[in-house]
């Protein structure tokens, strides 16, 4: 099994034309609506650059028919095939979506030393322990969160279940399996978690000037994996 995960840079979406044409050529009314009740430009940027993206990766992986329905917990899946699992996150200028043929969970945040409240709230002891020991890095809570946040979707939950059920420290050995791929890109730091170690590769789409039908498709290189899984607390 394989895992691709696209990344794409919606900035280009800043130019009127180009934002406009995208929002014709996305395949989904309700996305359409999610759009335009954001407030903020940047967010409609986002919003439309993980759509165009995700309808990208699909037609990639083979699917025809882009009609989505909703499981019970509102996680969204192909209608026409159920098989091709996927998951969408977008932060800062980027938009990311792990497409595969198993449950998959990304997210991508803007690295950051994060609050402490939140972390307070969010992470269990030992990992504000761990991530003490960086106390002048954005990376530790960036990974910490990333990592249960991708878990979170991983599972369908998001956050109705809490990201302090858990503990997600790099490295640590835990028996429940799941495996972490991290990949850094202009400042942004992409987690995907899967049940198993799969293979992985991160791939751009780019949003091209010339029009948004017009992308490129760039294998980045190589990925860092790391074999840490996620134990939730009984």
């Amino acid at each position: 099994m394989e895992i691709t995960c696209w990344i794409c840079d919606v900035q280009p979406l800043s130019d009127p034309a180009l934002f406009s044409r995208g929002m014709a050529l996305l395949p989904w009314e309700e996305r359409r609506e999610q759009i335009m009740r954001f407030y903020l430009e940047r967010d409609r940027r986002l919003c439309l650059g993980a759509g165009l993206l995700l309808a990208y990766a699909l037609r990639h992986a083979g699917a025809a028919d882009l009609t989505l329905r909703r499981l019970p917990n509102g996680k969204p899946v192909l209608a026409a095939n159920p098989d091709i699992h996927f998951n969408l996150s977008h932060s800062g200028t980027l938009a990311v979506c792990a497409v595969s043929d198993q449950p998959v969970g990304v997210d991508a945040e803007v690295l950051q030393s994060g609050d402490p409240e939140a972390a307070a709230f969010c992470f269990q002891p030992p990992e504000l322990e761990w991530m003490h020991q960086f106390e002048h890095s954005a990376y530790p809570f960036t990974r910490l969160w990333t990592r249960k946040e991708s878990y979170l979707k991983l599972l369908g939950t998001g956050l109705s279940r809490s990201p302090n059920s858990f503990c997600a420290i790099p490295g640590q050995d835990t028996p429940a399996g799941c495996t972490f791929h991290e990949h850094e890109k202009d400042g942004h730091l992409i987690c995907v978690c899967s049940f198993q170690n799969n293979d992985i590769i991160f791939r751009e789409w780019g949003l091209l000037s010339e029009g948004i039908d017009c992308a490129e498709d760039v294998i980045t290189e190589s990925l860092e994996t790391d074999e840490c899984s996620l134990t939730p607390n009984r």
